[in-house]
């Protein structure tokens, strides 16, 4: 078989399949929540400790006392009230803005906005570097009470106590610094518990409610009865307002040099409908990307072929990023920490992609971390185990898929498989981290003949990872070196009939990439970043060619790349980020060596800055280079065919952003691409762009074959940030993709002219939240008679997701239900209408926290 039709027939397999077609003597008091009080309540005079910090997140501390002065001439209290508010604290340690959350009235309310505008803190801190964060206070408010008596007579009368430790429920975890407030009779006992969340309470032997305050957990209220000389002990289990231990409500940072990035987190990338809580499929409701089939979920971003786009882990390209029929991400979702999406003009520190890219961003393990976590849905089952290990954190992960049920829905004649392990280990030595991590991936696919299985495509890759980060964003260190194999096996049944081969072919690469990346200010405003990175792979690919007569003759071969990078962020004003940079790559096999030079020019100018928010103008301009790749990525087959050229495309993007302190985000962005030359396309308009003078003569169309192409659109964002109960986005899309055919600009097979999403999720009380998508998108071009292109039908989605928490003493139970395409629209997959498929996925599945 010629090469071209090899590559073609692993292309549309890629398309059809990869990514889917869719003590004892202790007693255990629990927490008893005051009715209503859902929302998190805090001990007075103490600012809401709204995250745990990390090792790359320091929350703000406070700078002398917090005091909120009891309001002149208020009215007694019955009971307590409380006043909840968000503060806005900015790079300085400034509380910059007051929002009121929940409200107890006048004359409350008013004390609460006036005292907390003259907070000061020390400001929080990222990687090391000032940032601005919005935490919650509470400030609660008691009726006067009588305080217990202090002096050596009174003290004579405590005849009991209460002492014990407080923990987290649902972990375990030890919970420090608790303010512990006991009432007996109208006298009031205070004490806070010690970093071991140890406390020991004399007080009046009898009746006694007993308070817990934690900042960031919810209210803890219990009825102890204290018999005379009685020493009770204790363990209060107080409950979490948030139980993701990972969630960072960082809103600004003190540099940034990206144009285009927009970063998901926490519940963004793993809650939101329609995407079976997977981190990488929330990509397709950014401004800009669309798919080729609503449940394909590798990205088409601005027009570009998938195999354009660089879908990356930690920087490191990964050959696979979903399972087969419509499987989740090939790697576990919480090893991921966020996802950088650069839809165009991306960092310099990225090389060989003329699309976008797709950053995977995976949280090292913290010391002394430990957590288990078992997950089952109807499509799959997964486990996850963080422990200490001699000084370091040790994970192990893994999953088992059984696409079953899916695939019952398409075809009876059809059976598929996967699993993916992940092994990690995280350490520290001096002020450096480093990092081992293995993982890989198997998937199958195939048809069910006279009761046994007969093999479609089986794709195996493994990888080993070795890191070592030193430094913070301002300057550091990076040094990386990674292993791989990827393997795939067809099965075309040809080659062994004509007896050119024993068994089905199979396809391998072994590859080695190291990479090395330093930044260093040089003076006050001005730092260089620089880096590079080298790669070699050898690829054994039997039955490619039988001859170097055939059409194309790329024996088994090896293939070497190397590249370097500098850029030079340069703050002209407080106001204005010029960003200059240059790579360089050379690519080389045994028959032919290219080389690439990439200049690009980021920039920013900050228009207006005020107390409410931030007006910023962006644009850059740059050119891209990569080797010729599959429209979709396969593994092994990319990179090997540099002998046809190197694809190249002309990015540039204008935009502007405005960033409001009440946490919402407006992004604009034009952008147009020229792509010169372009190789691998997709030939479902082949014929089209082949035609002569629109006669029905149809010329054989050969993937090689060079085109030209440009892409434009316009994109919007607007965002509410995971803050607070509600997050969500808007993202629209008005664009064009086109090839250049003899007779004009003809739509790409990807184009989508416009393409709406809308995402929205709210947390509930109870540990409820519910989360909506719609989708609206135009239909692709298609060619249904080969002389014209025409649309295919528009398509609407919506999905629903409704999530439930359940926490114990000891463990945490998560219960989903996840319905995809409620409306139940119809679909087109081929060239005509009557190929439309209306389809309903419903799933539920459960996630238990040990």
């Amino acid at each position: 078989m010629a090469l071209k039709h090899r590559v073609h027939a692993l292309a549309v397999i890629g398309v059809l399949l990869a990514g889917g077609v869719a003590s004892a003597s202790v007693p255990q008091r629990r927490m008893v929540p005051v009715a209503g009080d859902e929302p998190p309540a805090s001990t007075q005079q103490q600012p809401a400790e709204a995250q745990p910090t990390t090792d790359e997140l320091e929350l703000p501390k406070p700078v002398g006392p917090m005091e909120v002065p009891y309001p002149v001439d208020a009215p007694a209290l019955e009971a307590p009230v409380e006043v909840e508010v968000q503060l806005l604290i900015d790079e300085q340690g400034a509380v910059q803005q007051v929002t009121l959350l929940r409200s107890a009235g006048a004359p409350w309310d008013e004390a609460v906005l006036a005292a907390c505008k003259a907070f000061r803190f020390e400001p929080a801190r990222w990687k090391g570097v000032p940032a601005a964060v919005e935490i919650p206070f509470v400030q609660r408010f008691e009726p006067a009470v009588q305080e217990a008596p202090a002096d050596d007579e009174a003290e004579a009368l405590l005849d009991a106590s209460l002492g014990g430790e407080v923990i987290e429920m649902g972990t375990r975890n030890i919970v420090p610094a608790a303010t512990v407030i006991a009432t007996v009779e109208g006298e009031r006992f205070t004490v806070e518990a010690d970093e071991a969340g140890r406390f020991s309470l004399p007080l009046r032997a009898g009746a006694a409610e007993v308070e817990v305050q934690v900042p960031g957990y919810k209210r803890f209220l219990v009825k102890e009865t204290i018999a005379p000389g009685q020493a009770l002990q204790v363990r209060y289990l107080v409950e979490r307002v948030s139980y993701n231990p990972f969630e960072q409500l960082v809103i600004g940072k003190a540099l940034r040099q990206e144009v285009t990035r927009t970063t998901l987190r926490d519940r963004e990338i793993r809650r939101v409908p329609g995407t079976f809580g997977d981190p990488f499929r929330v990509i397709g409701t950014m401004p800009g990307v669309g798919q080729m089939f609503s449940l394909l979920d590798y990205p088409i971003i601005r027009g570009a072929s998938p195999g354009s786009s660089g879908i990356l882990l930690d920087g490191d390209r990964i050959p696979q990023l979903f399972h087969f029929l419509a499987g989740p991400a090939v790697i576990h979702p919480e090893f991921i920490d966020s996802v950088d999406f650069y839809p165009g003009a991306f960092p310099i520190a990225y090389g060989g992609y003329t699309g976008g890219i797709v950053d995977g961003i995976t949280r090292s393990g913290l010391p002394d971390e430990r957590r288990i976590e078992l997950s089952a849905d109807l499509l799959n089952t997964s486990a996850f185990v963080r422990q200490p290990i001699l000084g370091a954190t040790g994970t192990i992960a893994g999953r088992y898929g059984y696409p079953a049920m899916l695939l019952s829905a398409f075809s009876e004649d059809t059976y598929a498989g996967y699993w993916d392990y992940q092994g990690r280990l995280d350490g520290r030595a001096g002020d450096g981290r480093w990092t081992v991590f293995a993982f890989g991936s198997f998937d199958e696919v195939g048809e069910v003949r006279d009761g046994e299985e007969q093999i479609g495509l089986q794709s195996i890759f493994h990888r080993l990872s070795l890191r070592w980060i030193d430094g913070d964003d301002a300057a550091f260190d990076r040094y990386q070196l990674t292993f791989g194999l990827d393997q795939v096996r067809t099965g075309d049944e040809e080659e062994v009939d004509e007896g050119r081969a024993s068994e089905p072919p199979q396809f391998a690469t072994w590859m080695i990439h190291p990479r090395a990346s330093w930044r260093r200010p040089l003076v006050k405003d001005l730092a260089v970043h620089g880096g590079v990175d080298f790669s070699w792979r050898r690829s054994e690919i039997p039955g490619l060619a039988t001859s170097e007569d055939d059409e194309i003759y790329i024996p088994p071969t090896w293939q070497a790349q190397a590249g370097a990078f500098v850029e030079t962020p340069w703050w002209i004003t407080e106001d204005f980020l010029l960003t200059p940079g240059v790579r360089f790559d050379v690519w080389e096999n045994a028959d032919v060596r290219r080389a690439s030079v990439d200049p690009r020019l980021n920039w920013r100018w900050r228009l207006q800055q005020e107390e409410t928010h931030q007006l910023w103008l962006k644009g850059g301009v740059g050119i891209f280079h990569q080797p010729p790749r599959p429209p979709v990525p396969v593994p092994v087959l990319g990179d090997l065919l540099l002998t046809a050229g190197m694809p190249a495309a002309l990015q540039t993007t204008l935009g502007t952003e405005l960033d409001l302190a009440s946490g919402y985000f407006v992004d604009l962005q034009t952008y147009f691409n020229y792509m010169d030359p372009i190789y691998l396309d997709l030939e479902i308009n082949g014929s089209v762009l082949e035609e002569v003078d629109g006669s029905d003569t149809r010329n054989d169309y050969d993937v090689l074959d060079p085109f030209t192409g440009r892409s434009y659109g316009a994109e919007i964002l607007l965002r509410k940030r995971d803050q607070g109960n509600l997050f969500g986005w808007v993202s629209y899309t008005l664009s064009r993709s086109e090839r250049l055919a003899r007779d004009g600009w003809k739509a790409f097979d990807f184009d989508r002219t416009h393409m709406l999403q809308l995402v929205a999720g709210l947390k509930l009380p109870r540990d409820w939240e519910i989360g909506a998508r719609f989708q609206a998108i135009s239909g692709r071009p298609v060619s249904p008679y080969g002389a014209s292109i025409e649309r295919a039908d528009a398509f609407t989605r919506f999905d629903l997701r409704i999530d439930k928490r359940a926490v114990y003493r000891s463990w945490m139970l998560d219960f989903y239900v996840e319905l995809i395409n409620t409306m139940i629209s119809r679909e087109q997959v081929g060239e005509n209408s009557r190929d439309s498929v209306p389809y309903i996925f419903p799933t539920v599945g459960f996630r238990a926290v040990l």
